[in-house]
């Protein structure tokens, strides 16, 4: 089995697929950052983990400039190709390629759970202004919904997860070098043919890294699943949204 660390690089190696299968995320959330952490058009902002610029983009008409990091070349490629003008750079959680205190806000889409959280949260707050905001989003499938915990069950979701379903980060953030850490959660859909919602599946990090015969297997039990919805499918999420303000450190 891979370990984190791999699944969070290997794993998503087709940014291609990546894009077209998964979800934006919902406005109410993208709405709610602008008004909770102050993000206005003059502001520099980090996409951290950016895949293939999803949030990105969503985030791009808010503010003056977008920084882009990505460990992947197969996401920052299609990052690029998607979203011209946005400045699109190799880095890692650990590792960001920017100053000191250069942007005003940092966000984390769908990526904050591969994180090494304390040394991710030290860089994280190296690079933002004194107060400088932090935005965690996640597009977690409603598993209250009971076809949409069968699908779970079929993709392993349930024995081979990157992180629990419905986790709360709130003291991992507080943890760090950050205060006043509010969690809210909204409602989200993804409407799908059968076809988009096997190709969503299939973006699943570990499930791309199975032996062609072991995804197979798998892939026969989500058909089991799939088959049974009417078409267009709608695909329900649970979307965690974290805000924090970088702490000002004394010394």
């Amino acid at each position: 089995m891979a370990n984190k660390d791999e699944l969070a690089v290997r794993g998503f190696a087709d940014g291609s697929l990546y894009n077209a299968a998964r979800p934006d995320y919902p406005l109410v959330a993208i709405e709610h950052f602008v008004a909770t952490l102050g993000i206005m058009r003059t502001m520099h902002v980090l996409d951290l983990g950016a895949g293939t610029g999803i949030f990105t983009r969503q985030i791009l008409p808010y503010v003056a400039k977008v920084t882009a990091v990505d460990p992947s070349s197969s996401m920052r490629a299609s990052l690029r190709s998607e979203t011209p003008g946005v400045e699109v750079l190799e880095g890692s959680d650990v590792a960001i390629p920017l100053g000191e205190g250069v942007v005003d806000a940092v966000f984390v889409a769908q990526a904050f759970h591969w994180f090494d959280a304390p040394r991710a949260l030290a860089e994280i707050h190296r690079v933002l202004v004194p107060g400088g905001a932090l935005g965690l989003i996640w597009n977690e499938r409603d598993e209250t919904v009971a076809w949409v915990e069968e699908l779970s069950r079929a993709m392993r979701w349930d024995v081979r997860q990157p992180y629990e379903v419905g986790t709360d980060f709130s003291d991992v953030v507080a943890a760090g070098p950050f205060e006043d850490v509010a969690r809210v959660e909204f409602k989200h859909v993804q409407t799908l043919t059968r076809e988009g919602l096997y190709q969503r599946v299939l973006t699943t990090s570990y499930i791309s890294l199975m032996s062609d015969k072991e995804r197979d297997v798998l892939m026969r039990d989500v058909a089991l699943v799939v088959e049974r919805q009417a078409e267009p499918i709608t695909l329900p999420y649970a979307t965690s949204v974290y805000t924090a303000k970088a702490a000002l450190l004394v010394g």
